[in-house]
Protein backbone atom coordinates (compact mmCIF):
# COMPACT_ATOMS: atom_id res chain seq x y z
CA UNK A 1 0.00 0.00 0.00
CA UNK A 2 1.41 3.20 -1.19
CA UNK A 3 -0.08 7.01 -0.30
CA UNK A 4 -0.73 6.51 -4.57
CA UNK A 5 -2.63 3.95 -4.36
CA UNK A 6 -4.68 4.63 -0.86
CA UNK A 7 -5.06 8.37 -1.94
CA UNK A 8 -3.06 9.74 1.33
CA UNK A 9 -0.23 12.06 1.73
CA UNK A 10 2.51 9.59 3.43
CA UNK A 11 2.05 6.22 5.13
CA UNK A 12 2.87 3.02 3.12
CA UNK A 13 3.26 -0.57 4.34
CA UNK A 14 4.75 -3.19 2.08
CA UNK A 15 4.50 -7.21 3.10
CA UNK A 16 7.50 -9.12 1.55
CA UNK A 17 8.34 -12.68 1.72
CA UNK A 18 11.62 -14.06 1.05
CA UNK A 19 12.61 -17.69 -0.14
CA UNK A 20 15.77 -19.07 2.49
CA UNK A 21 18.48 -17.76 1.05
CA UNK A 22 15.93 -15.12 -1.07
CA UNK A 23 16.88 -11.68 -1.64
CA UNK A 24 14.72 -8.66 -2.17
CA UNK A 25 16.25 -4.93 -3.52
CA UNK A 26 13.78 -1.68 -3.27
CA UNK A 27 14.26 1.96 -3.61
CA UNK A 28 13.56 4.03 -0.35
CA UNK A 29 12.55 7.08 -3.06
CA UNK A 30 10.72 9.63 -0.74
CA UNK A 31 9.68 7.08 2.06
CA UNK A 32 11.65 6.80 5.48
CA UNK A 33 11.83 3.13 5.79
CA UNK A 34 11.37 0.81 9.07
CA UNK A 35 12.52 -3.02 8.11
CA UNK A 36 10.35 -5.06 10.72
CA UNK A 37 10.80 -8.65 10.47
CA UNK A 38 7.31 -10.91 11.14
CA UNK A 39 8.93 -14.08 11.23
CA UNK A 40 12.31 -15.10 10.28
CA UNK A 41 15.92 -13.28 10.64
CA UNK A 42 17.52 -10.66 7.59
CA UNK A 43 20.35 -8.71 6.81
CA UNK A 44 20.03 -5.20 5.88
CA UNK A 45 22.48 -3.31 3.54
CA UNK A 46 22.61 0.05 2.58
CA UNK A 47 25.14 2.22 0.92
CA UNK A 48 28.61 0.89 2.68
CA UNK A 49 26.02 -0.08 6.24
CA UNK A 50 24.85 -3.72 7.02
CA UNK A 51 23.25 -4.75 10.22
CA UNK A 52 21.83 -7.82 11.07
CA UNK A 53 18.14 -8.37 12.72
CA UNK A 54 17.81 -11.48 14.33
CA UNK A 55 13.75 -11.47 13.65
CA UNK A 56 11.32 -13.47 15.70
CA UNK A 57 9.71 -16.59 14.73
CA UNK A 58 6.24 -15.00 14.86
CA UNK A 59 4.78 -11.60 15.93
CA UNK A 60 3.21 -13.04 19.10
CA UNK A 61 6.46 -14.27 19.73
CA UNK A 62 7.73 -10.61 21.38
CA UNK A 63 9.50 -7.65 20.53
CA UNK A 64 12.08 -7.66 17.14
CA UNK A 65 15.17 -5.99 16.55
CA UNK A 66 14.48 -3.50 13.45
CA UNK A 67 16.41 -1.01 11.00
CA UNK A 68 15.96 1.99 10.47
CA UNK A 69 16.32 3.45 6.74
CA UNK A 70 16.07 7.45 5.22
CA UNK A 71 14.64 8.55 2.05
CA UNK A 72 16.41 8.04 -1.38
CA UNK A 73 18.39 4.80 -0.51
CA UNK A 74 18.82 1.57 -2.21
CA UNK A 75 18.07 -1.27 0.19
CA UNK A 76 18.92 -5.03 -0.19
CA UNK A 77 17.45 -7.45 1.86
CA UNK A 78 18.81 -10.92 2.45
CA UNK A 79 17.28 -13.45 4.73
CA UNK A 80 18.82 -17.42 4.89
CA UNK A 81 16.48 -19.14 6.46
CA UNK A 82 13.87 -16.81 4.71
CA UNK A 83 10.66 -15.24 6.36
CA UNK A 84 8.14 -12.66 6.06
CA UNK A 85 9.06 -8.63 6.87
CA UNK A 86 7.33 -5.91 7.00
CA UNK A 87 8.54 -2.25 5.23
CA UNK A 88 6.33 0.54 7.53
CA UNK A 89 7.04 4.24 5.58
CA UNK A 90 6.09 7.79 5.20
CA UNK A 91 7.21 10.60 3.19
CA UNK A 92 9.93 12.58 4.50
CA UNK A 93 12.65 14.12 2.57
CA UNK A 94 14.86 12.51 6.11
CA UNK A 95 18.10 10.95 4.78
CA UNK A 96 19.21 10.05 7.99
CA UNK A 97 21.42 6.92 7.77
CA UNK A 98 20.60 3.37 8.67
CA UNK A 99 19.92 2.66 12.11
CA UNK A 100 19.54 -0.48 14.17
CA UNK A 101 17.33 -0.74 17.40
CA UNK A 102 17.39 -4.18 19.67
CA UNK A 103 14.65 -5.93 20.66
CA UNK A 104 15.92 -5.14 24.21
CA UNK A 105 15.32 -1.46 23.12
CA UNK A 106 11.53 -1.93 22.09
CA UNK A 107 9.31 0.00 24.57
CA UNK A 108 6.69 -2.45 26.17
CA UNK A 109 3.93 -1.16 27.79
CA UNK A 110 0.61 -2.70 28.88
CA UNK A 111 -2.57 -0.24 28.12
CA UNK A 112 -6.20 -0.46 29.07
CA UNK A 113 -7.77 -3.50 31.57
CA UNK A 114 -9.83 -5.87 31.81
CA UNK A 115 -11.77 -7.00 28.38
CA UNK A 116 -10.10 -3.80 27.00
CA UNK A 117 -6.42 -4.77 28.05
CA UNK A 118 -3.06 -4.97 25.62
CA UNK A 119 0.17 -5.25 25.01
CA UNK A 120 1.99 -2.17 23.14
CA UNK A 121 5.48 -2.37 21.42
CA UNK A 122 6.83 1.04 20.45
CA UNK A 123 9.22 0.19 18.23
CA UNK A 124 9.10 3.35 15.97
CA UNK A 125 7.67 6.02 18.34
CA UNK A 126 9.10 9.31 19.06
CA UNK A 127 10.69 8.58 22.13
CA UNK A 128 11.78 5.01 20.88
CA UNK A 129 13.14 5.78 17.32
CA UNK A 130 14.63 8.95 15.41
CA UNK A 131 12.73 9.97 12.62
CA UNK A 132 11.24 12.92 11.14
CA UNK A 133 7.70 11.35 9.73
CA UNK A 134 6.68 7.52 10.73
CA UNK A 135 5.09 6.64 13.97
CA UNK A 136 4.58 2.97 14.09
CA UNK A 137 3.89 0.14 16.71
CA UNK A 138 2.71 -3.49 17.57
CA UNK A 139 -0.51 -3.98 19.54
CA UNK A 140 -1.50 -7.49 20.92
CA UNK A 141 -4.86 -8.12 22.08
CA UNK A 142 -5.27 -11.56 24.14
CA UNK A 143 -8.18 -13.38 22.80
CA UNK A 144 -11.15 -11.87 23.38
CA UNK A 145 -10.22 -8.37 24.27
CA UNK A 146 -11.05 -5.37 22.35
CA UNK A 147 -8.27 -3.77 21.00
CA UNK A 148 -9.35 0.22 21.22
CA UNK A 149 -12.09 0.86 23.15
CA UNK A 150 -12.75 3.04 24.00
CA UNK A 151 -13.18 5.00 20.42
CA UNK A 152 -10.44 7.22 19.90
CA UNK A 153 -8.40 9.73 17.82
CA UNK A 154 -5.03 9.87 17.31
CA UNK A 155 -4.99 13.42 15.86
CA UNK A 156 -2.61 14.89 18.86
CA UNK A 157 0.54 12.91 17.07
CA UNK A 158 0.74 14.77 14.28
CA UNK A 159 0.61 18.65 15.26
CA UNK A 160 2.45 19.86 11.63
CA UNK A 161 0.04 18.26 10.10
CA UNK A 162 -3.66 18.57 9.24
CA UNK A 163 -4.09 14.73 9.27
CA UNK A 164 -3.61 12.02 10.64
CA UNK A 165 -2.96 8.58 8.44
CA UNK A 166 -3.28 5.20 10.22
CA UNK A 167 -2.75 1.44 8.59
CA UNK A 168 -3.83 -1.37 10.52
CA UNK A 169 -2.42 -4.93 9.56
CA UNK A 170 -3.76 -7.64 11.59
CA UNK A 171 -2.27 -11.03 12.08
CA UNK A 172 -4.19 -13.11 13.85
CA UNK A 173 -3.16 -16.87 15.87
CA UNK A 174 -4.80 -19.95 15.06
CA UNK A 175 -7.13 -21.04 18.50
CA UNK A 176 -6.13 -23.76 20.84
CA UNK A 177 -8.39 -26.33 18.40
CA UNK A 178 -5.69 -25.32 15.62
CA UNK A 179 -9.00 -23.39 13.71
CA UNK A 180 -7.79 -19.87 12.34
CA UNK A 181 -8.93 -16.85 14.72
CA UNK A 182 -11.12 -13.92 13.69
CA UNK A 183 -11.59 -10.53 14.53
CA UNK A 184 -14.56 -7.63 14.30
CA UNK A 185 -12.66 -4.26 13.55
CA UNK A 186 -15.13 -1.35 14.12
CA UNK A 187 -15.32 2.24 12.19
Amino acid sequence: MTPESAGWGYSSLRIISLEPEGSQRFDTDADEVIVLPLSGAVAVEVDDARCELDGRSSVFAGPTDLAYVGAGKTVTLRSVAGGRFALCGARSQSTLPLRYLAASQVPVELRGAGQSSRQVRNFGTPDSLEAAKIIACEVITPAGNWSSYPAHKHDEASESESELEEIYYFEIAAGPDGQPGFGFLLT
